[in-house]
């Protein structure tokens, strides 16, 4: 309906005129003198009005895809930084990631830690990783100065607010690009590629991967015929943790909870 308006609109206003008072002359160069058409003030303005309409309907979408592109493009980077450090990690140390006590989960997230340049970090990776024997009993020797996002303060690609199990909220930290990490039930990473600016919406720049045992690559879904529940240790009824296959991770992506959308940019 708009582009019709639009066509008629400046299909009348280009039609040649008779009136005078909408004419002028520029003198020629052999001393003779050219009549052109002009435009009143007023078909001027509701030309630009529905100039301004049209942009006004299209640019968002534009910006957002747009945006979405750059997202998409700084978890690709990211992925590739967490899969080299983890390598770094074996190669130095010979270590690959085993699936242990939720209370042992920040040895080897400092180990990770080490081998990116991470500016700020929620977790005291010094005094973790200077004991041999970490004592899990005791409280995580946190720093206070970095969290995930507070809860209800991000939200599922269908705009319900998320939040996760207050006992991870420390395990994050603060990375060059001002992207956010969170390392989560075991063996999840998440990511908010940047930062703590908007949309904090799952699937446009909230992703997430997973660290399977003696693997030396985070991987999403590990094999066929299973399922990984991001954020699943948050249990709670109004989070969005979606049990993603490699059968139905597309559809969770494009109209869903947004979760899926992690592998389908990996593998587009």
């Amino acid at each position: 309906m708009l582009e019709r308006l639009f066509k008629k609109h400046f299909a009348q206003l280009f039609k040649k005129r008779t009136t005078f008072f909408t004419s002028f002359f520029i003198r020629n160069a052999f001393g003779g003198f050219n009549k052109f058409i002009g435009f009143t003030l007023a078909e001027v303005l509701i030309t630009l009005g529905i100039i301004g309409v049209v942009a006004a309907m299209t640019l968002p979408s534009l910006v957002s895809k747009i945006q979405d592109k750059q997202l998409k493009t700084a978890f690709k980077k990211q992925y590739s930084a967490f899969a080299q450090a983890m390598q770094r990690v074996y190669i130095e140390d010979g270590d690959t990631y085993e699936k242990v006590d939720w209370l042992q989960m920040p040895v080897y997230f400092c180990k990770i830690q080490n081998q990116l340049k991470v500016l700020k970090s929620g977790i005291n990776c010094k005094e973790v990783l200077s004991d041999a024997n970490y004592d899990s009993n005791k409280d995580w020797p946190n720093t206070g100065k970095v969290y995930w996002h507070q809860a209800n303060k991000w939200y599922d690609k269908k705009g319900k607010p998320q939040h996760v199990n207050t006992g991870y909220q420390y395990l994050s930290y603060i990375l060059p690009d001002g992207a956010i990490v969170n390392y989560n039930c075991y063996n999840q990473i998440f990511i908010d590629v940047n930062g703590y600016k908007k949309p904090n919406t799952i699937g446009r720049d909230i992703f997430f991967m997973t660290i399977q045992t003696k693997n030396l690559v985070p991987t999403i879904i590990s094999t066929t015929g299973t399922h990984v529940r991001p954020n699943g240790c948050t249990v709670d009824g109004s989070n969005s943790t979606p049990a993603l296959t490699i059968d139905n991770y597309e559809e969770d992506c494009k109209t869903g909870t947004g979760w899926g959308c992690s592998l389908l940019y990996l593998t587009d």
